[in-house]
């Protein structure tokens, strides 16, 4: 990755942080409505999640077949677990303990 494409993602990736968690300040009362609370309360996780799995797939193309295994288990695992819990947290945290546990044990 050249210096120029690791600021880029790294200017972007602040951007991205800063207007997901500036958003609720900057819509100030708008958010005061129940059902547009409820809207941002049910697409922020989804949205998270997406970004993290394309962060993913775009990085595994050019990896180790261990690092690409490790990442897609950890992406369904997100995926799954987002399915099943509706809880950011143990969506995240159990991809990210699946990707790191596989990457750990893979033989090689």
């Amino acid at each position: 990755m050249t210096t120029g494409m690791l600021l880029l993602t790294t200017a972007l990736m602040l951007l991205g942080t800063v207007i997901c968690r500036f958003l609720p300040f900057l819509l100030g009362g708008r958010l005061g409505s129940p059902a547009w609370r409820q809207v941002f309360v049910e697409l922020f996780p989804p949205a998270v999640m997406a970004v993290l799995i394309v962060y993913l797939g775009g990085g595994s193309v050019d990896a180790a077949r261990p690092v690409q295994l490790a990442q897609a288990a950890g992406a369904l695992t997100t995926v799954a677990a987002h399915l099943l819990f509706r809880s950011l947290l143990v969506s995240v945290g159990s991809g990210t303990l699946v990707c790191m546990g596989v990457q750990a044990f893979w033989p090689g």
